[in-house]
């Protein structure tokens, strides 16, 4: 006979269900603008820019089911990056309309189907009956949390609609958060630590040889690399090596850099690799991750390495000396070490 939960822990599963729904979503967002420098909804228009080509702004925000002030809003965001403009009718002088440019064309040939994408997709597949199942229960629950009543729209994004690209990816605007101490007690394993670096520091994220921020290039990096890790470094050659194996190669899927860049000069960086295995072996290794020395002590190597950490899907392992300070940073964050890495040098 089957025996039924405490009531108390239906509860807790409840709420835990709910977390990873949450959990889902930040992620999947955060993870977009990592690799692409983009919100969801910039996405969504772009793709609709993209697929019907010239609209005018009313006519994007009927077919988004957002306000014609929330399409404003985005699309002046994707128009000061010039992946989109805002053309007049030749007919009727008052009538402007937004179109895709070649920048924006070729960063939607990289871009990854979205969560509410694969999720409708799946949805599509159950049984009406299932579907309707889900609505109601998801009503009964947004009515549970007095949520019933908000304006929406069929967006799946944690945060406002019109949000930056920074307000995502760093929590809020750095310049607010007050700065951490050297001997404050360790957080705990996937909490954000508070950060005192330059707010003006832009976190990029690199897929391939050819997506270096205007200014910097693999040379910069391997120099960044070889003089800020001293005295762990590696050889520029070795180094070098490292950076081209994070980038995808024939047959083989490649991991990503992260540049923390600060006015044109390289302050931080993190090189991150795909293994090609699972289980035993986790999916990714953390190669490299080094920050400038006027800028350490100021959270920007924490959140590298919380950044790469939550991007990469699937586990991630690291090798670090014993006697290497970094150690400390790897532990906060969550880092434990199971094992001892062992070489047979020929």
């Amino acid at each position: 006979m089957k025996t039924q939960k405490p009531k108390q822990e239906i509860l807790d599963d409840v709420l835990v269900e709910l977390r990873r729904i949450v959990r889902s979503i930040d992620l999947h967002s955060k993870k977009l603008i990592q690799t692409h420098r983009l919100t969801i909804p910039q996405v969504v228009l772009l793709r609709q820019i993209q697929s019907r080509g010239r609209l005018s702004l009313s006519d994007l925000a009927r077919h988004t089911s957002l306000s014609n002030a929330t399409v404003t809003g985005i699309v002046d965001r994707l128009e000061a990056r010039s992946l989109v403009r805002r053309v007049r009718s030749e007919t009727d002088r008052r009538q402007v309309f937004v179109e895709i440019l070649p920048g924006g064309a070729s960063l939607m040939k990289t871009m990854p189907p979205l969560l509410q994408e694969s999720f409708t997709r799946k949805l599509q597949d159950l049984e009406k009956w299932e579907q309707a199942q889900i609505l109601s229960s998801l009503g009964r629950i947004a009515n549970l949390m007095n949520a019933d009543t908000m304006d929406a729209s069929p967006i799946l994004a944690h945060h406002a609609l019109t949000a930056s690209e920074e307000d995502i990816a760093g929590g809020g605007n750095p310049s607010k958060t007050t700065g951490e101490s050297k001997s404050e007690a360790p957080a705990s394993p996937g909490r954000s630590a508070q950060s005192k670096y330059d707010p003006e520091i832009r976190l990029h994220c690199v897929l391939s040889p050819d997506g270096f921020p205007p200014g910097l290039d693999m040379e910069k990096l391997v120099d960044f690399l070889h003089e800020s890790l001293k005295p762990y470094e590696d050889n520029p050659k070795d180094i070098a090596q490292g950076i081209r194996d994070a980038f995808s190669g024939a047959g083989r899927e490649g991991g990503f850099l992260l540049i923390a860049e600060h006015r044109g000069r390289i302050v931080g960086a993190l090189v991150m690799q795909k293994t090609g295995m699972k289980g035993y072996v986790p999916e990714n290794l953390l190669l490299f991750v080094a920050v400038a020395p006027d800028q350490r002590g100021k959270g920007l190597g924490r959140k590298l390495v919380e950044e790469a950490v939550h991007s990469a899907d699937g586990n991630v392992k690291l090798h670090v000396e014993y006697d290497n300070p970094a150690r400390r940073l790897y532990e906060r964050v969550g880092f434990t070490s199971k094992y001892a890495e062992m070489r047979y040098v020929k």
